[in-house]
């Protein structure tokens, strides 16, 4: 039995970046003798296991077949004849298809460590084309290595093109899983950029997210510009001012979430993809305030602007999370209001503060209710009647 450290872990190292977890891949084992020595499987298609004391985990080395369509459609080979090349053959690609044994020496058949130096995303072989996920996956390693500035191998390219047509096999969850890892990233643009021109204008009939939008470029998306200062970051789009709600992975959707045509499309995407409660609250909140108030402003009359927002806060609850309300409302702000933006983090401070005193707090709930919301009521018409003025 052979033990080596494989995947993410020698590519995140190779790169001089501090691995997220350890993978290990098993050569000349079995199921059987895994367990005996403590390891607990947990895999359900394929034989993984647990390491009793560090819970990394260890997978046998396996081979496997495209028997259909999808991303689960495979049958695997674990026999202890599998070599390891073999195992590695099966990843998608080079630079993940790299093993390290526990003298640090790199077995790589594939040219991995090559492609890292020259900045290269290459498929491993022609049987990429086997597994829609790839797409996806691809997309989420450009965007993850984006600021040391890889490129797709123009060859990759093509599969991916090809394959895009399949991502209609895969189940939501599996998208949304891919999607969020990279919503988790500093900077989740260049997967959205990504499979914009895979599967958005103007394919047409290639579409995952892209046909819920109003949108003909995905700059549309991010890269408005604001009169606020500059929220620049690394890369290639140094001269973009991103939004300052976009503190968290929940935002980034919720910017996606913006461009959607109706709020019924939202609903509908949030469904498909069985995105999250989180993500899907947050998205929805900053998708209402931004079409009941903020897009309307300038065609309601002074009672229902101060109605409309009173909603609106009473919604995003500032007096819960005043932080999570600021970017709530940046968000929803997003594009429209310029430099007046940071403006608001004042007034949903202010907001948050509107509290019972220590004798309301003796009355009942709806007395305490109707006393906050004249309350809040009041501060809204003044702080509406200083912009009018």
């Amino acid at each position: 039995m052979r033990i080596y450290k494989v995947g993410g872990a020698v590519r995140d190292e190779l790169l001089g970046l501090e691995p997220i977890d350890n993978d290990w891949v098993v050569v000349g084992s079995t199921p059987k003798q895994m367990l005996s020595m403590g390891y607990k499987q947990v895999g359900k298609d394929f034989p993984v296991f647990l390491h009793p004391d560090t819970k990394e985990e260890y997978a046998l080395a396996r081979k496997e077949r495209s028997t259909g369509p999808g991303h689960t459609a495979f049958n695997f080979s674990y026999s202890p004849n599998v070599t390891l090349e073999e195992d590695l053959s099966r990843r998608d690609i080079t630079i993940n298809a790299i093993a390290m044994d526990d003298a640090g020496n790199l077995i790589d058949p594939f040219n991995g460590k090559e492609d890292l130096e020259n900045r290269i995303i290459r498929h491993v072989s022609d049987a990429f084309i086997e597994d829609p996920l790839r797409v996806l996956r691809v997309a989420r390693f450009y965007a993850k290595l984006y600021q040391f500035n890889f490129e797709i191998d123009p060859s990759t390219w093509i599969l991916l093109s090809d394959l895009s047509q399949s991502l209609k096999h895969l189940p939501g969850e599996r998208i949304w899983q891919e999607t969020e890892k990279v919503l988790q990233l500093e900077h989740p643009i260049p997967y959205f950029d990504k499979l914009y021109y895979l599967l958005g204008y103007p394919l047409g009939k290639r579409k995952i997210f892209y046909h819920y939008f109003e949108f003909e470029s995905i700059d549309a998306v991010f890269k408005h510009r604001f009169n606020a200062r500059n929220y620049s970051f690394w890369g290639r789009y140094t001269d973009i001012r991103l939004n300052p709600g976009l503190m968290m992975p929940e935002s980034w959707w919720a910017i996606i979430g913006l461009h959607l045509r109706e709020r019924s499309l939202l609903n509908q995407l949030n469904e498909r993809l069985k995105v999250p409660k989180s993500y899907k609250r947050m998205s929805e909140l900053v998708y209402d305030f931004r079409e009941n108030y903020f897009k309307k402003y300038s065609e309601l009359d002074f009672e229902d602007k101060v109605n409309n927002l009173f909603q609106c806060l009473e919604r995003i609850q500032p007096s819960k999370d005043s932080s999570l309300a600021t970017s709530i409302c940046f968000l929803a702000a997003h594009n429209i209001i310029g430099s007046d933006i940071e403006n608001w983090k004042d007034f949903i401070q202010k907001y948050s503060e509107i509290l019972p005193n220590e004798e309301e707090k003796k009355l009942d709930g709806s007395q305490i209710q109707e006393i906050l919301k004249k309350r809040k009521i009041k501060f809204i018409e003044e702080e509406i009647k200083k912009d009018l003025n």
